[in-house]
């Protein structure tokens, strides 16, 4: 299995175990938070202090949080659900671009759990200089595993193949998911401009964007 094919956690969500680890995890989201709200170090916030908080051990820390500045953020490893995985389909005449800027957004709907508010999470991104790294560094990761499955499914298009044989499929999976990108990001602003939107809600708004960038390319 390929890091771009990994499940998403297996298991009825609705289960009493999956609504126990869901209320774990949220605790030690918010008990990480908060411990970085009240340091002027992050360094000086400790992952015992944190499972202490939390009312856990630190080697159960690790079960849920790779670092405790993914905690902070209320971050989860990057995947891409196997059967999500199996349904992108590279389609003659398809808006490749858009397909994958919905890709990419539903990553990373499915990495970053987050329980605190945007203006919480703006203050103590500015408070520690170092979560913007872990954030880019998140994002760089989405893009990179968004990366390796379009460029598989490029690579088995027989179509794609036939009229881009002078193109890899590496390098044109890269610019296409670097525009998809950028064109996601545009659409972000209004949806964290108002947190109270549906995923509907934020569908519409990336729709409307792709619309004005094919209006603008193609003009």
């Amino acid at each position: 299995m390929t890091a771009a094919t990994q499940p998403e956690a297996a298991g009825d969500p609705n289960s009493h175990r999956a609504r126990k680890r869901a209320r774990t995890w949220t605790a030690i989201h918010l008990a990480a938070a908060e411990a970085a709200a009240t340091h002027d170090r992050l360094a000086d916030v400790t992952i015992e202090a944190v499972a202490e908080k939390a009312e856990i051990s630190p080697r159960t820390f690790f079960n849920y949080f790779r670092s405790k500045e993914d905690a902070v953020l209320g971050l989860r490893g990057a995947v891409i659900d196997r059967d999500v995985a199996a349904g992108f389909v590279v389609e003659p005449g398809g808006d490749l671009v858009e397909k994958v800027a919905f890709l990419l957004l539903a990553v990373f709907r499915t990495s970053n759990h987050r329980q605190i508010s945007q203006q919480h999470y703006v203050e103590l991104m500015d408070r520690h200089p170092e979560l913007a790294r872990k954030r880019f560094q998140h994002v760089d990761d989405v893009e990179a595993l968004v990366t390796k499955l379009v460029t598989d499914k490029l690579a088995e298009s027989e179509h794609w193949r036939a009229t881009h044989a002078e193109h890899s499929a590496e390098d044109t999976a890269r610019m296409i998911v670097t525009v998809a990108a950028a064109v996601m990001r545009m659409a972000m602003r209004p949806i964290l401009a108002h947190p109270g939107q549906t995923e509907a809600d934020a569908d519409a708004i990336l729709h409307r964007t792709f619309a004005l960038f094919r209006e603008v390319t193609h003009s």
